[in-house]
């Protein structure tokens, strides 16, 4: 008796790789080089690359999704001493390889400068409309409902604590996200919004961080201490949407 073929399902990353025919190319090298984690795998990917489209729906989809493809194809530890270079040595490795997966020398390169200036690490302001899109595609899934389980993933990984039972809210001291996985929110997601390029990403961008303070104010009740909101009166303000200690790792979260 013979036994049926195993009928392939396909995934939504099928429906994007289909959009050009040098992708699933694409996808294949990233695949090869590419160390994923729970923060950075083929679902971040892909909503990088649906929001990369949405952000900029004029762009060819062919570069809007190798961008999102390929920008996290060098995905450091976040210990590693050259954390902070991965953008960079993300769109070199891009400039060099598209060449030999269809695209053109000039396709190549605009790929490269919108991998490289994603990086909120790096503090850049993209070049092109492109790297724009690709820019806020990336931090929106740093943020709402996604945010939260990324931060958390993260911070279950690097061994951090929750938040300092004493202080959550970093009233009384400074952020500190190294230690403390609720800080995360202070030291960079809740002022991310403020970074957004494109008409869609900001106006997606502010209902997701909606979504992070009901969060908070619901941690704060589970808690016993109320998160003071920063548009109400009475809570320290600054934390919530800057740190002193400048930008913090994207790729985080």
């Amino acid at each position: 008796m013979s036994v049926p073929a195993r009928e392939t399902v396909p995934t939504p990353l099928d429906d994007l790789l289909a959009l050009d025919p040098r992708l699933p190319a694409v996808w294949a090298w990233v695949q090869r080089l590419m160390t994923p984690d729970a923060a950075h795998d083929e679902g971040h990917l892909r909503r990088v690359a649906v929001w990369t489209r949405r952000c900029a729906p004029d762009e060819p989809a062919a570069l809007a999704v190798a961008a999102a493809l390929t920008h996290d194809v060098i995905n450091l530890p976040k210990n590693h001493p050259q954390r902070a270079q991965a953008s960079t040595l993300a769109a070199q490795a891009v400039r060099e390889a598209l060449p030999g997966l269809g695209f053109t020398p000039a396709q190549a390169h605009e790929v490269a400068l919108a991998v490289r200036d994603h990086s909120f690490s790096r503090g850049a302001v993209p070049e092109t409309p492109l790297g724009a899109a690709l820019q806020d595609a990336d931090r929106l899934d740093a943020l709402g409902a996604l945010g939260v389980m990324r931060v958390a993933a993260v911070g279950g990984h690097l061994g951090r604590s929750l938040l300092d039972p004493s202080d959550p809210w970093c009233q009384q001291r400074e952020p500190d996200d190294q230690a403390f996985t609720v800080d995360h929110f202070f030291t960079k997601l809740l002022r991310l919004a403020g970074s957004f390029q494109t008409a869609p990403g900001r106006a997606e961008a502010q209902r997701r961080t909606a979504v992070m303070h009901a969060f908070l104010t619901q941690l704060g009740e589970e808690i016993g201490v109320p998160y003071p909101r920063p548009e109400l009166p009475g809570g320290r303000r600054r934390p919530a949407y800057a740190s002193s200690s400048g930008p913090h790792d994207v790729a985080a979260c």
